[in-house]
């Protein structure tokens, strides 16, 4: 567990974070967090794309009633972002995933809570939080995470439909990374231990799109499908009975060699009109976040900077830096001559 609270302030933009980080967690824990899959090239891609489109402002607009609020499947936002699900925030800070929430809550922002959480559910004590969930082998076993999750104040439930296996993360492999002791998921105390099994026995167990259809016919709140990346498998989960998509690659953590979000997006909402759409994998600033829903997503997720401020000064650092990127969200939607959410568009962009 890497940070001292009140040690290190957190005030930087978020592509520095980064660096701060590396001088401060353990080695094995920081290429565990910001490493990807392979060589890498999806993790890089993510990021850089954003900054492939120029922003196309409207001058001299009536700005009265300026807002950045949102609401996302029946969740208030501040601003359109959420924290995206990541696994063992023990690593960055004692108090974990309960730090995230309440630094996401004071800034307005969603959290969406890991299947993979070292902290508790119960013990997040802010809600309403998004659960995300892995489709588990057996179907009881998949019901119970999402009964806790529910319990504990989940207003929806985020499936990850891309990792049915870990990807080959050379740096985290190279850094000889293991959970310390202590730190676990904690959510999956309770299950049965799976037979060991290779990849073939793994590819056997893993989830199919029935699946899904069960999940979102029995689920009391929405069920949202995350790791989607082509119009193909987001028009498939909706006819599961999702709620909305999250276009992500997992953060180039699992499948290296895909293409960045920001290139598949605009397909992914011509072929979901009207329904919610967000996305994920390399936002690192205000700007990113505005050609993102000028791309058509309603809403971002953000990552790894959040963890990193996270190691660097807690909950404090984890809300320094969900405020930079909704003042700089801000900033630039009134330099863009937009007033609301619904003013951004396509034809925010030079094409």
């Amino acid at each position: 567990m890497a940070c001292h609270p009140g040690e290190t302030p957190v005030n930087r933009p978020l592509h520095d974070l980064e660096s701060a980080a590396a001088q401060t967690m353990p080695a094995p824990a920081f290429a565990y967090v910001a490493g990807g899959a392979g060589r890498e090239r999806t993790l890089r891609a993510n990021e850089q794309a954003w900054g492939d489109h120029a922003l196309r402002p409207r001058l001299m607009t009536d700005m009265a009633g300026f807002s950045t609020a949102t609401t996302i499947a029946g969740l208030r936002l501040d601003f359109p972002c959420l924290v995206a699900p990541m696994a063992f925030q023990r690593l960055a800070c004692a108090e974990g995933e309960a730090a995230m929430a309440r630094a996401a809550a004071a800034q307005g922002a969603g959290m969406v809570l890991s299947c993979q959480t070292s902290v508790p559910p119960e013990d997040v004590a802010v809600a309403p939080f998004w659960f995300q969930l892995y489709l588990q082998p057996d179907p009881a076993a998949t019901r119970a995470l999402a009964a806790r999750a529910l319990t504990a104040g989940a207003s929806a439930l985020v499936v990850t439909v891309d990792a049915p296996l870990n990807g080959v993360r050379n740096r985290e492999i190279a850094a000889g990374f293991q959970l310390p002791e202590g730190i676990r998921p904690v959510m999956l105390d309770a299950l049965p231990m799976p037979p060991p099994a290779g990849i073939e026995g793994l590819l056997a167990r893993a989830p199919v799109w029935d699946d899904l259809t069960e999940l979102c016919a029995e689920s009391p709140v929405p069920v949202l499908a995350k790791g989607v990346m082509t119009p193909h498998d987001a028009t498939r989960a909706m006819q599961a009975g999702c709620a909305g998509v999250i276009v992500s690659n997992h953060g180039g953590r699992v499948l290296d060699g895909l293409p960045p979000t920001a290139r598949v997006l605009p397909a992914i909402r011509a072929a979901l009109p009207g329904v919610p759409v967000l996305v994920d994998g390399g936002i690192r600033a205000g700007e990113d976040m505005l050609v993102a829903l000028a791309l058509g997503a309603d809403a971002v997720l953000l990552g790894r900077p959040a963890f990193y401020a996270l190691a660097l000064d807690g909950a404090a650092g984890a809300a320094a830096c969900l405020r930079r990127l909704r003042d700089e969200f801000a900033v630039a939607m009134g330099l863009m001559g937009r007033r609301t959410l619904a003013e951004i568009g396509p034809d925010c962009l030079f094409t």
